[in-house]
């Protein structure tokens, strides 16, 4: 197997531990916010390897709602939101207690925003730097962004979209027993929003599991032959994917076979990254017909 390279700070048994803990935390959002599974799994994974998450939605949809309730559980956590609009100037996000002081990060409207507000956010997304105007480290872990609506090729956005790994589509609740049973949730949900006790983990913990996932979880022959197979029938389809981010899709494979408990990267891990490996949504049918083939052929 082809193995990450240097030491991680934390040891495998110590990162299964901390996942354990973000299962736990799966489980209570995935109970409180219905068909939000993909969402939620992505946005656990980000922190994990301490990436960013956009999302795609209709207003109403609890995009803000579930961001603050997985913040709520990270004991500690420094959080910022805000509303992007036409105006918004990229110096106007850079006080103390906004991105710079934040852990985490949700930008609502995200591509609202001016070109060059976005654009100044790559060194804090890219390198955790900000230039306030001296050059500083930030603690960020993952910026979470939410649209109604994706950014088109003309806008000049490739690079920072191409910033958010992960990437899911938020729709209304479709099914009928899940919608009669958020009906009956009533209006108050502040229960969603407040943690159980014992479940907080420090956001430093996050910092650490990005290097040992890094660095410990391998790549498997059938891992290997699963992202060769994607790639392939990528340039047959006309799915375009650069080689940065195919960086990016070995990293977050790493992140899935570590949620499974797993020290290799195998074929089977490959069917959660969907959200990970398309760019516009029209892509989507094509990428899930080439996972499934990747599934049947797995041993």
């Amino acid at each position: 197997m082809i193995s990450g390279t240097g030491e991680s700070s934390m040891p495998l048994d110590a990162l299964f531990d901390l996942i354990e803990r973000c299962r736990a935390i799966e489980e209570e959002l995935n109970d409180a916010f219905l068909e939000r599974k993909e969402v939620v799994r992505s946005a656990l994974l980000a922190l994990l390897i301490n990436e960013h998450v956009y999302q795609i939605g209709a207003p109403g949809t609890a995009k803000s709602l579930l961001i603050r309730s997985l913040v709520r559980r990270l004991e500690g956590a420094r959080y910022h939101e805000t509303s992007m609009t036409g105006e918004t100037a990229f110096r106007s996000l850079m006080g103390e207690d906004q991105i710079p002081g934040a852990h985490v990060v949700f930008l609502d409207e995200v591509f609202r925003a001016p070109k060059e507000t976005l654009l100044g956010l790559l060194p804090i997304l890219n390198e955790r730097i900000a230039y306030l105007p001296d050059t500083r480290r930030i603690p960020l872990l993952t910026l979470f962004g939410a649209s109604n609506q994706n950014p088109s090729p003309a806008d000049g956005l490739d690079a920072f979209y191409d910033r958010f790994t992960f990437r899911s589509i938020v729709r209304p609740i479709s099914g009928s027993e899940n919608f009669q049973r958020f009906l009956s949730m009533g209006t108050d949900r502040s229960e969603i929003v407040s943690p159980d006790s014992g479940n907080g983990i420090p956001p430093e913990r996050f910092k650490e599991s990005e290097d040992s996932i890094r660095n410990r979880i391998g790549l498997g022959k059938s891992g290997l032959e699963a992202i060769l197979h994607l790639r392939e029938r990528f340039f047959q389809e006309g799915v375009w994917i650069s080689d940065r981010r195919w960086k990016k899709v070995l990293m977050a494979a790493r992140a899935v076979a570590a949620y499974s408990f797993q020290e290799k990267i195998e074929s089977t891990h490959f069917g959660e990254l969907l959200c990970v490996l398309w760019t516009y949504p029209t892509e989507i049918r094509i990428i899930e017909r080439i996972l499934q083939e990747i599934a049947r052929t797995s041993p």
